[in-house]
């Protein structure tokens, strides 16, 4: 990886290319074609080259960009002609997050990071990201920083999430036409900070519909075909994996953590806690540092 100035009148030579080759145009316009299709990719747009495919500058320019390249077995490439299938994609990750423990991994397991061969950042945040993070990992590239690859992967991993996840958002907000369903996903992400902001706190539904300006009802029809579950239960949820959270620190005491996460008294925490993870807090902990300690044979730090 690295970033190149070409001058005017500069044309692609003709490559076939074993990986993936990721281009992201800093200033100017590249003209590139790529088997049999032609793209002019310009300032804050990439592109992303295929393994095995012929490609060659059909044009005459002059651009400055970045360039990465990595492994061809690092992305599926995902057949998706139609907008509502990608949507649907997309829908199931969203709903997938919602409903898996944070703490495990099924979500990374299961969901899809998609992004498209070619896009437009138009937001200058977004944009401005990953170029640091693209500038961090040449960086460490060029001058041989120890375990550069390692730094150099996890700023590629950085940079296609971050491209994913302004892919996910332009397809639900910038391109759907439906006020209501923007008002709608509006309501769930606010009520969703509200949650993470005042889990430790009572919240009550009236609570919730002052916060929103709309029934209880209606907005928890509205949460649940989104995430899948209702607000109490997302409620609940977010209580439990913050518990896990603090026992697993090992400093406070259950009847502490019952508190800081919402209960109004041990016997609850205790009862709730062994619903939702099937064993009680004091198993749950054993469980988990009988593990730890397993982990810890072999392994020198």
């Amino acid at each position: 990886m690295n970033k190149t100035d070409m001058q005017e009148g500069w044309i692609h030579f003709l490559r076939t290319a074993e990986e993936y080759i990721l281009y992201f145009v800093r200033r100017g316009t590249m003209y590139l074609k790529e088997g049999d299709r032609k793209y002019e990719i310009r300032e804050g747009e990439y592109i992303l080259l295929q393994p095995g495919m012929t490609h060659v500058g059909y044009r005459e320019s002059e651009c400055s960009y970045y360039y990465i390249h990595f492994g061809a077995e690092t992305l599926q490439e995902l057949s998706c002609t139609e907008e509502g299938k990608i949507r649907e994609v997309l829908s199931e990750n969203r709903k997938l997050f919602y409903q898996c423990d944070p703490l495990g991994y099924e979500f990374y397991e299961k969901s899809k990071l998609i992004f498209p061969k070619t896009m437009r950042i138009d937001s200058p945040g977004i944009r401005q990201k990953i170029q640091r993070l693209i500038e961090e990992a040449i960086d460490a590239f060029v001058y041989r920083k120890e375990y550069f690859k390692l730094i150099c992967s996890c700023k590629l991993i950085e940079v296609l999430t971050e491209v994913g996840a302004y892919y996910s958002h332009t397809v639900f907000n910038e391109r759907e036409d439906d006020p209501i369903q923007v008002q709608h996903r509006e309501k769930v992400q606010l009520i969703l900070n509200f949650l993470y902001g005042a889990y430790g706190q009572k919240i009550t539904g009236k609570r919730i519909s002052n916060l929103c300006s709309m029934s209880f009802d209606y907005l928890n029809r509205m949460f649940k075909k989104q995430t899948g579950i209702t607000i109490f239960e997302y409620l609940n949820r977010i209580r439990i994996n913050k518990a896990k959270e603090l026992l697993l620190t090992g400093t406070m005491k259950s009847s502490e953590i019952a508190a800081a996460v919402g209960y109004c008294d041990e016997y609850h925490f205790s009862k709730a806690f062994k619903k939702a993870a099937g064993v009680s807090p004091r198993k749950y902990l054993e469980g988990n540092h009988v593990l730890t300690s397993e982990k810890k044979e072999g392994i020198l730090y």
